[in-house]
């Protein structure tokens, strides 16, 4: 069994890191409802209740990067964040919205901030069913393609050509949420959207950024044999991580 780094696991709120991290901890728990009568003998039983997750972190205070200001921001704001926990070999995903934040100033040290983070609705762990959507990569008219299942290692094309995941059954009007982590070599990035069998466009379209992408995509119409696509609108010359593709 492999080890991990705990190093390694760090949280992004709408696809930024949190600078200065120090710890996170991701919890998942449910509400066990007294279901405990006359014929359960002598033993408590329960019901499977209210289900939650929550991120907690601590770090330190930053006026840099995804900053203690921009934190705060969500709270008073009142917005919710894509928050992402990457790093472990499967990413966590969900949306949530800050639950607390708080800032420690301690004499002659290092000003922190710590807080928690709770999910609306489930924290995905993206293995099994929620990671097997996007499972290959075919070049339809880039000038080159490389890669290894999801792994893209090399894209580049020098106009408008495109590349396509293996066939999808696409629903309508559902969201489909892809994560990966995008290097750019040269040139601008492709955009992503949905696709139907004769390349007509049913979703809405994003552009790929550097770094951690968290791209939401929404269905217009119902495709058997519908793909995920990557089209270069000028020159493209990049890389990325394992691609993550599911209906969130």
């Amino acid at each position: 069994m492999a080890k991990i780094n705990g190093t390694d696991l760090l949280v992004y709120a709408d696809g930024t890191l949190i600078a200065y991290q120090k710890t996170c901890t991701v919890n998942w728990e449910q509400d066990l409802p007294d279901a405990t009568t006359k014929d359960s003998g002598g033993w408590e039983e329960h019901l499977n209740g209210t289900r939650r997750a929550t991120c907690d972190f601590d770090g330190l205070y930053s006026t840099t990067g995804l900053s203690a200001e921009d934190l705060i921001t969500y709270i008073t704001g009142r917005t919710s964040c894509t928050l992402l926990i990457d790093g472990g070999g499967y990413p966590i995903i969900g949306e949530a919205r800050p639950k607390n934040l708080s800032v420690n100033a301690p004499q002659e040290e290092a000003s922190a901030i710590s807080g928690s983070f709770a999910f609306d609705g489930p924290a995905w762990m993206l293995i099994g069913d929620y990671a097997q959507l996007n499972t290959s990569w075919t070049n339809v008219s880039f000038e080159t393609l490389t890669s290894t299942g999801t792994l893209i290692s090399s894209g580049i094309d020098s106009s408008s050509g495109y590349i396509r995941s293996n066939a999808l059954d696409i629903e309508d009007a559902s969201v489909y949420k892809i994560v990966l982590f995008v290097t750019k070599t040269s040139g601008t990035l492709p955009t992503a959207d949905l696709v139907s069998s004769i390349i007509s466009v049913i979703s809405t379209r994003v552009a790929l950024t550097e770094g951690v992408n968290v791209i939401t995509l929404t269905s217009t119409a119902a495709a058997t044999a519908g793909y995920l696509r990557f089209i270069a609108d000028n020159a493209v010359n990049f890389n990325t991580s394992k691609i993550y593709l599911f209906k969130a």
